[in-house]
C-alpha cells in the first residue's frame, strides 16, 4: 500500500463509525463487515517493481490530497483558520484607501451569508470559499464598528492655549519631566471649538505635588498626532485615535493644581484609585533601588517605563531583549506559573485533603486572579490585556480538564482580541506575539508527538542515576531555552525588519544568558514581593528583585557591545504578507500540506530581493529632506538641514539601511543656501525650495530641475514649465512622501497616507498647511 493510500485508510478509520453516511467523502472505500468469529484474509500488498518511474500518478496525489485534507477537517484545522478570515478583513479594511459604507460591509456579508446556507448541500469547494468570504467581510464589518466606536475628537492645527483639565494618569520620565495624561475640561484664551477630549502633555520637574483625579491648569501647547516618517512607517495618529488621545504637546512654565467643580465617575474613580496604586508600588521600590535597576523593577511590575534611562533601553533594544519591558506573554505566564507553584505546594503540605479535591484546579483559579490583578496593576495596556486573554483562556483549559497549550486555545485568544480591538492587528505588538506563540506551539507539538513515539519504542530503558537525571534536566532546560529563543526570534524577526527594520544579531546569546535569571530569580521575586507588601516585609525582596535586574542590564550592555543591531531595511508589505502567509500555513496544519507554505515563503524572498529603494524622502511638515544615496550594503543620507531632526532621520536610517548623515556642508550631492537647495540624484536633478514660492524667480529655478519641492504655503501646485511639484500642501494631507524614479525613468511620489478620508485622517484637512495657508507668524 502505497504512502498516500495508508495515510487516506487512516483518515477515514478515524471517521467511519463516528460520522453519518452523507458526511463520508464520496470515495470513502467501505470495509466489509466479517460474520463473528471469522477472521478476514489479510490483503498483501503487491511487490513494486524495481527501478525508476518516470510517471506522474495523479491518483495517487489525488487521493494524497483528500486524505490530507480529511486530515485536517477532522483535526478541527478549519476553526483555526477563522480568526486568519477575520485578520485578513480587518487588514484589508485598514488599508483601503477611502472610508466604506457600513451598509456595503453589510450588503457583503448578507450576500457571502446567503451563498453560505445556499451551497452547503451542493459545491464544497464553493460553500467553503463562501464562508471564507463571509468571514473576511465580517472581520471587515468588526473594524469598522470598532472604528465608529473609537470616535476620538483628534486636534486639527497646532495652537497655543490655557487649559484645564483632570489628571488621569502621570509618568515621571528619566529626563527630569513629567508626562500627564488629561482629560479636558476647558480651554481658555483661546477656546477651542473643536477641542479634543483627552491629551499628553509634558511638564518640567517631577509629580511632586499631582494627585491622578486632581485637577491641573496651565498654558500648553498642543500639536495634533504626527503620522509615519516614512510610507508604512508607524503611524502615531492611528494608534492616538484608538487610544482616545487627541493631541500631544507640552506645558510653557510649571503648570498648578486647580480645584474642579464636578468630580469624576465611578469608574474614573476606580482607575484614579488603581493608578495611585500602581505609583505607590512604584515609589517603593525605587526606594529600595533609587537608580536604573529600580526603574526597570518597576517596569516589570507597574508597566511605566518612563523612568528607564534612553541608554538602558537601547541596550536592551540593540541586544534583544527589549520585550522584557513589555509586559505581554512571558511576565503573564511567569506570574501564573509562580503563584500556581505556590499553591501547589501550600496543597502539598495537607495530603489528606488534597487526595480529596482537585488542587489543580484550585491552583489554576487562584493564578487566575493573580493574572487579572496584575493586568489592571500594570496598567492594563492593550499588549497587556491580549496576554491576559491567551493565557485566561489557558488556565480556564487546564479547570475543566484540558489541555492549556493548543493551538485551538490561541485561536480563541485571536478571535477574543480581534472581535474587542482589532486596530491592533496591525500594530507589531499583536503579529509578534502571536507569530512567536503559533511557532512555539507547533514546533513544541510536533517535538512531543516525537517523544511520545520515541517512548513507545523504547519501553524498557534503564533508569538514569540522580546525577544523570539532574543533568538531563538542566541540559533539557538550556536546550529549551535555546530552540524558545531560535524559533521566537526567527518568527518575530520576519515582523520586526518590517516594523523596525533591524534586527538584534546577537538576541540568541542574550536570551539564553537573560531568560534564565528573569524567570527563576526576577518575576519570582517580583511576585513574593507583592504577597509581602501587605506584611511590610517587601524591602529586601525589592533588593533582591533588583539585584536580579541588575544581572540582566549587564548582560544586555556587553551583549550590545558586541555589534549594534543590524539594520535590515524595511522589508516590503508583500513580502511581510507573503511570509506571513507561509508561517500560518505551517504552523497550523499538521498534514502534508503544511508544505504548501514553501511557496509563500519563496514568493517574500522574492518581493524582498527585488524591492527598489526610493531617491529621496520628504517628512510631513515639508522640513526635512534627504537623497539616499546607495553605495554597497549601506546607503547614506543627504540632508538639508545643518541640524536635521534625530527622531525623523532615525527612522529613515532604519529603513533605509542608512549607516551615515551628511549635512549639507559635507555633501557633494546637494547643495544649499539660505532659500532653496538643489540635489542630484544620478540624472535625477531636484530642488527644494525653503521659502515661499513668491520670495525667489520661481521659472528660473523649475527650469533647471527636474522637480521642485515648495516647502512653505501657500505655494502654486506646479510650475510654469510643467516641471512637477510637491507643496506643503500635499505633504500636509498625505503625509510623508519617497520620490522614486521608476524604469522608465517617470518620476513616482508615494506618500505616507492617501489623505484626510479615514476617521484617524480626518483632522489632517484642518491645518494651515493644508488649506494651503501661510503660517502665523
Amino acid at each position: 500500500m502505497t504512502a498516500p493510500d495508508d495515510e487516506l485508510r487512516t483518515a477515514i478509520d478515524e471517521r467511519l463509525f463516528f460520522r453519518p453516511p452523507e458526511h463520508l467523502p464520496p470515495d470513502a472505500p467501505v470495509a466489509p463487515v466479517e460474520p463473528a468469529g471469522e477472521t478476514a484474509p489479510i490483503a498483501r500488498p503487491p511487490r513494486r517493481r524495481r527501478g525508476i518511474r518516470l510517471g506522474i500518478d495523479r491518483a495517487a496525489i489525488g487521493r494524497g490530497i483528500r486524505a490530507a485534507i480529511a486530515r485536517e477537517e477532522g483535526l478541527g484545522t478549519p476553526f483555526l483558520f477563522l480568526p486568519v478570515g477575520l485578520l485578513c478583513g480587518i487588514v484589508i479594511y485598514f488599508a483601503l484607501p477611502a472610508e466604506p459604507l457600513m451598509w456595503n460591509t453589510f450588503s457583503g456579508l448578507a450576500v457571502f451569508t446567503a451563498l453560505a446556507f445556499g451551497l452547503r448541500n451542493r459545491s464544497v469547494g464553493l460553500h467553503w470559499a463562501a464562508i471564507a468570504g463571509g468571514v473576511v467581510i465580517a472581520g471587515m464589518v468588526i473594524a469598522k464598528a470598532n472604528t465608529l466606536w473609537a470616535a476620538t475628537p483628534m486636534l486639527g492645527s497646532d495652537v497655543t492655549t490655557r487649559l484645564t483639565g483632570r489628571i488621569v494618569a502621570l509618568e515621571e520620565r528619566a529626563n527630569g519631566r513629567t508626562r500627564f495624561t488629561v482629560d479636558i475640561v476647558r480651554t481658555e484664551r483661546p477656546t477651542l471649538r473643536y477641542a479634543p477630549d483627552r491629551v499628553r502633555v509634558t511638564a518640567p520637574g517631577s509629580a511632586d505635588g499631582y494627585v491622578v483625579g486632581g485637577g491641573i491648569t496651565g498654558l500648553v501647547r498642543l500639536t495634533s498626532p504626527s503620522g509615519p516618517a516614512h510610507p508604512h512607517g508607524y503611524d502615531f495618529a492611528f494608534h492616538s485615535y484608538f487610544d482616545g488621545i487627541g493631541a500631544n504637546g507640552f506645558f510653557l512654565g510649571d503648570p498648578a493644581t486647580t480645584e474642579l467643580a464636578t468630580g469624576p465617575g465611578i469608574v474614573a474613580r476606580i482607575a484614579a484609585g488603581m493608578e495611585r496604586l500602581r505609583q505607590a508600588i512604584g515609589r517603593q521600590i525605587l526606594d529600595a533601588a533609587p537608580d536604573r535597576r529600580g526603574a526597570v523593577a518597576a517596569a516589570l511590575v507597574t508597566g511605566n517605563k518612563a523612568g528607564i534611562p534612553e541608554d538602558v533601553t537601547e541596550a536592551l533594544r540593540v541586544s534583544g531583549l527589549a520585550h522584557i519591558l513589555s509586559i505581554s506573554g512571558l511576565h503573564m505566564a511567569l506570574v501564573a506559573a509562580t503563584v500556581m507553584a505556590a499553591l501547589r505546594f501550600g496543597f502539598a503540605l495537607a495530603p489528606e485533603w488534597s487526595a480529596r479535591h482537585p488542587v489543580r484546579k484550585y491552583a489554576a483559579a487562584g493564578a487566575l486572579a493573580a493574572t487579572g490583578f496584575y493586568l489592571f496593576l500594570a496598567g492594563a495596556g492593550v499588549a497587556t490585556q491580549r496576554s491576559f486573554v491567551m493565557l485566561a483562556i489557558m488556565l480556564l483549559a487546564l479547570t475543566f480538564d484540558r489541555n492549556a497549550v493548543t493551538m485551538r486555545n490561541l485561536a480563541l485568544a485571536a478571535l477574543v482580541i480581534l472581535a474587542t480591538a482589532p486596530h491592533e492587528a496591525i500594530g507589531p505588538g499583536f503579529q509578534m506575539s502571536f507569530a512567536a506563540t503559533m511557532a512555539l506551539i507547533a514546533v513544541y507539538g510536533g517535538w512531543q508527538d516525537w517523544r511520545e513515539g520515541r517512548d513507545r519504542r523504547a519501553k524498557d530503558r534503564p533508569q538514569r542515576g540522580l546525577v544523570l537525571s539532574a543533568l538531563a534536566t538542566a541540559g533539557r532546560y538550556a536546550l529549551g531555552i535555546v530552540v524558545t529563543s531560535l524559533i521566537a526570534g526567527v518568527a518575530t524577526g520576519l515582523f520586526a525588519s518590517y516594523h523596525f527594520g533591524r534586527v538584534a544579531p546577537y538576541g540568541l546569546l542574550a536570551n539564553l544568558a537573560a531568560m534564565p535569571v528573569v524567570t527563576i530569580l526576577v518575576m519570582p521575586l517580583a511576585v513574593a514581593a507583592m504577597i509581602a507588601m501587605p506584611f511590610g516585609l517587601h524591602l529586601y525582596v525589592f533588593k533582591a528583585m533588583a539585584w536580579g535586574v541588575g544581572l540582566v542590564i549587564d548582560i544586555a550592555e556587553r551583549v550590545a557591545a558586541l555589534s549594534p543591531a543590524i539594520a535590515s531595511g524595511q522589508m516590503p508589505a508583500a513580502a511581510l504578507i507573503a511570509f506571513a502567509t507561509g508561517l500560518m500555513v505551517f504552523c497550523l496544519l499538521s498534514s502534508r500540506l503544511r508544505w504548501i507554505a514553501l511557496l509563500p515563503f519563496a514568493a517574500g524572498i522574492a518581493l524582498w530581493g527585488a524591492a527598489s529603494a526610493p531617491v529621496a524622502i520628504l517628512s510631513e511638515d515639508a522640513r526635512q529632506f534627504a537623497l539616499i544615496e546607495r553605495g554597497g550594503g549601506q546607503a547614506r543620507l543627504h540632508v538639508n538641514r545643518s541640524r536635521p531632526s534625530q527622531f525623523i532621520t532615525g527612522q529613515w536610517q532604519e529603513a533605509y539601511r542608512a549607516a551615515t548623515i551628511v549635512k549639507p556642508k559635507e555633501s557633494g550631492l546637494m547643495e544649499c543656501s539660505k532659500t532653496v537647495c538643489s540635489a542630484t540624484a544620478g540624472d535625477l536633478r531636484i530642488g527644494y525650495v525653503f521659502v515661499e514660492a513668491g520670495e525667489i524667480d520661481l521659472s528660473d529655478f523649475c527650469a533647471g530641475h527636474d522637480l521642485v519641492i515648495l516647502a512653505k504655503a501657500p505655494s502654486p501646485h506646479g510650475c510654469p514649465d510643467g516641471t512637477p511639484v510637491v507643496t506643503a500642501q500635499d505633504l500636509a494631507r498625505s503625509g510623508a512622501a519617497e520620490i522614486r524614479v521608476s524604469r522608465s525613468s517617470a518620476i513616482e511620489i508615494r506618500h505616507a497616507l492617501p489623505g484626510p478620508t479615514r476617521p484617524w485622517l480626518n483632522h489632517r484637512q484642518y491645518s494651515r498647511a493644508a488649506r494651503n495657508l501661510a503660517d502665523r507668524r
